[in-house]
């Protein structure tokens, strides 16, 4: 059976990386890292998170150094830790994500990369977005219901402003965060660097597959946590203000920064979060009836408990 690991960088509460770890230990990871990139002090506990010792990697000071220095950017350094965690590879695959990613749905993953075409080092996973129902608890961590797909037909974009009044600017082909998904690479690449969204040999992406389950044929989905919650959103972004090391996030997402920290001094976040990501009933029904509304059943939230 095709084994693959699971790699993401993380800022993020003890409790967030916990879910991470848990969600990819059940979908059948032989190994999960997770490169913390803060200080030692707020590191995540290995057991109290379900790693083990040689899973935790704290970016200090040392880690840095050994490495030519600590880029400014956290997406330079993303690049880092992926290469970093590429090298080490002993399985199959490795999934490159962030902690606020987890696979969408009751689909296998390691299947999916078993029957990944041969001449294919890429697989690629398409993102959705979670998202809540007007009126539903915007502070219940991983509490959304439904999942919004990307759009890329015509008038994506006069779409979101339409269907989002006065925030359309925002949206990237109906998404808040990013529409481009994640991947898995294959191992024993020559002379590829991991990236972001993609793994490329030189500047050229590697050619890429969309990851499939072999037994119902279901494309394999990144549902992304853009918002946990309202709180671990606002202290997402607060920390992007504080610390100002986001170089790469595109213009949509710099015009949502600069908005939540205009809100953010009027106390105005949390309605502003209700625009964003709380669908009312027409919304709902409309993203619905075009086939970008997806729900996200109990079994596969990680609240459910």
């Amino acid at each position: 059976m095709t084994r693959f690991e699971v790699v993401a960088m993380a800022l993020a509460p003890e409790r967030h990386v916990g879910v991470f770890v848990d969600h990819y230990r059940r979908r059948g990871a032989a190994r999960v890292r997770v490169y913390f990139d803060g200080p030692a002090a707020s590191a995540p506990r290995p057991k109290a998170v379900g790693l083990a010792d040689d899973e935790l990697t704290v970016c200090d000071d040392a880690f840095w150094a050994a490495r030519g220095g600590r880029p400014a950017s956290v997406e330079a350094r993303q690049r880092l830790v992926y290469a970093d965690a590429y090298r080490a590879l002993g399985a199959d695959w490795l999934v490159v994500v962030d902690i606020d990613e987890l696979i969408f749905g009751p689909v296998d993953l390691a299947a999916a990369l078993e029957t990944a075409p041969a001449a294919r080092d890429l697989v690629l996973f398409p993102t959705v977005e979670a998202v809540w129902r007007a009126g539903d608890d915007l502070n219940r961590d991983y509490g959304a219901v439904l999942a919004r797909k990307s759009y890329s037909g015509p008038f994506w974009s006069e779409l979101s402003y339409l269907l989002y009044p006065g925030a359309g600017a925002f949206f990237v082909r109906g998404l808040l965060g990013h529409h481009m998904g994640k991947y898995a690479v294959r191992r024993g690449l020559d002379g590829v660097t991991p990236c972001i969204h993609e793994a490329k040999r030189g500047e050229v992406p590697l050619k890429a597959a969309r990851a499939r389950d072999p037994r119902t044929g279901q494309t394999v989905r990144l549902l992304h946590y853009d918002a946990i919650s309202l709180d671990a959103w606002r202290a997402k972004w607060d920390r992007r203000l504080a610390v100002g090391d986001t170089a790469e996030i595109g213009r949509r997402r710099r015009r949502q920064q600069a908005t939540y920290a205009s809100a953010r001094e009027t106390d105005g976040e949390a309605a502003l979060f209700l625009r964003l990501y709380a669908l009312n009933r027409v919304q709902a029904g409309v993203l619905r009836r075009m086939g970008l509304l997806l729900d996200i059943a109990p079994r596969d939230r990680p609240d459910r408990d």
